[in-house]
């Protein structure tokens, strides 16, 4: 495939303040004709001007996340630090550890903008609100990974043109409302795009070809979790769907393996994708807090959930094609009701004439009927349901000789319990277990047993089965902390805010990501 010249965001950035006048330039560039970022933040105006360099003192970025308005002028949101957590096709991916919030001087002398300046801080607080922000330079981190190859395919050089940022999914773009005034002034190269949710790397794990009488491979596992911007908010105070369709903590979930050496092997370069989603239940529900352990549930009348319910599957329909949508509630109780009220949608969507009636499937498996006192064995009975499907689903295979997609994923499963978090992401593990086998099957990095049949991965490669354990784990914890704002998985330690931060120095001399990640 032709490569095309890059266009290529600014790595670091300067900023000059004086009153309530802003000045961004790149990093490091001297001369008469520097691409600025200018803001008046009591004004909050912003434009792209060519202006000669600017010195003094300044404040040292990553990155701008946006510009909000106030009640009176605007505040500047930056990105003053970061620590890598990975590295995908050569690209770095960041956690944001450490923000600004850049007001006027005399922004804090009115008391409505206080409680706005409060909030935009909590907002993007990494130790807050904004605990799991990421952003990557050069990787399309709200894209996934089929969707950026087949625009890249499409188009190369319109790709090569666009910077992440122009061509982000709105719906996992966190900052969008925050950076759109700075992108429509022309400076989109200051502005990195982020998502909220879950970046996390096992590098360097240790497979075997197979087909090259067992020479070592060194691949990575990438897990990237991005939450939707829409229906955003935390449990009990957001559940089900709006009239729209968007649901409560809706999540991409995609696993990412990639063969990075040696050079010398066929296989380097090789990268396979598997795309999971979860989400609140479809339907108009509410279940209020109050000083009930299970506050009651309210769910909404058929002909109201009916328009969400079908406007739902046909986004998922119509982004991912087909929809295996597994629903892991209780068969009992409150969470009862809500299952035969999603049963009863779910049959008449698939047995009605719409489009999209033979792209839905929907399974109800009672998670904790089936497999309560850690019986996970049971959860046998639910694959020998989807089986068929998840094979027919696939995953995504980009060739390592010509970057050319082989196959894409045609179809996701979609999995939900109460909050979307427990046993969800038993399930979800469960899945992206048979999914990463059949990635290394198909790479022919799985051995046969005695037995005449591919190994399993704890039989093949049990050290990488006790690290995607705890990938797998620490997943469910993030999205957990960020939705029920605690953490309830089986492994479950303190989120502390990160004391190691990359300065704006190194970000452009960063090595490769090595070693376990930081716990």
């Amino acid at each position: 495939m032709p490569s095309f010249p890059r266009v290529s965001p600014h790595l670091a950035l300067s900023v000059y303040t004086s009153g309530s006048q802003v000045l961004v330039q790149p990093k490091g560039e001297r001369g008469a004709a520097v691409s600025t970022l200018s803001v008046d933040l009591a004004l909050g105006s912003a434009q792209h001007l060519t202006v000669p360099s600017e010195s003094g003192p300044a404040l040292e970025v990553l990155g701008v996340m946006g510009l909000c308005k106030l009640h009176s002028g605007s505040a500047l949101l930056l990105i003053t630090a970061a620590r890598k957590v990975g590295m995908l096709e050569g690209a770095d991916l960041f956690l944001v550890t450490q923000t600004k919030v850049l007001a006027a001087p005399s922004a804090k002398l009115n008391s409505a903008n206080r409680s706005l300046l409060s909030l935009l801080e909590e907002a993007v607080h990494p130790c807050g609100a904004g605990r799991g922000l990421y952003f990557s330079y050069f990787h399309d981190l709200t894209l996934t990974t089929q969707r950026a190859a087949s625009l890249r395919v499409a188009d190369p050089a319109a790709f090569a043109a666009q910077l992440p940022v122009e061509r982000a999914d709105s719906r996992f773009f966190w900052n969008k409302v925050a950076a759109a005034p700075l992108i429509k002034a022309g400076a989109a190269r200051f502005v990195q795009p982020c998502i909220l949710g879950f970046v996390q790397q096992l590098p360097g794990l240790q497979l075997k070809d197979q087909a090259g009488h067992g020479s070592p491979v060194t691949a990575s596992l990438t897990l990237i979790a991005r939450r939707s911007t829409a229906r955003s908010g935390v449990r009990q105070w957001r559940r089900g769907a709006d009239a729209e369709g968007n649901v409560a903590n809706f999540a991409e979930t995609e696993q990412i393996l990639a063969i990075e050496g040696p050079t010398t092997s066929p296989l380097a370069g090789a990268l396979c994708s598997y795309l999971i989603l979860r989400g609140s239940i479809p339907l108009l529900w509410t279940q209020l807090p109050n000083i009930k352990y299970k506050p009651s549930t309210l769910i909404a009348p058929a002909e109201l959930s009916s328009p969400a319910h079908d406007k739902h599957f046909h986004a998922l329909v119509e982004q991912y094609k087909g929809v295996v949508a597994i629903n892991l509630i209780n068969h009992h109780g409150t969470e009862g009701k809500l299952e035969v009220a999603f049963r009863s949608e779910a049959a008449r969507l698939t047995s009605s004439a719409s489009a999209i009636a033979r792209a839905v499937r929907y399974i109800a498996f009672d998670f904790h009927a089936e497999c309560g006192n850690k019986r996970y064995h049971r959860l046998s009975l639910l694959w020998d349901q989807i089986s068929a499907d998840f094979t027919a689903q696939g995953f995504l295979r980009v060739d390592p000789a010509s970057g050319a997609v082989a196959r894409q994923q045609g179809g996701v499963v979609r999995v939900n319990c109460i909050d979307c978090l427990d046993r969800t992401n038993v399930v979800q593990g469960v899945l992206a277990r048979k999914s990463l086998e059949a990635m290394l099957a198909s790479l022919g990095l799985l051995p046969s047993t005695r037995e005449g049949h591919l190994a399993t991965l704890p039989e093949a490669y049990p050290e990488v089965e006790r690290e995607f354990k705890i990938l797998w784990a620490d997943h469910g914890d993030a999205l957990s902390t960020q939705y029920a704002e605690n953490g309830k998985h089986l492994v479950n330690k303190p989120l502390l805010c990160p004391q190691l931060a990359v300065t704006v120095d190194k970000v452009a001399t960063s090595k490769g990501h090595k070693g376990r990640k930081e716990q």
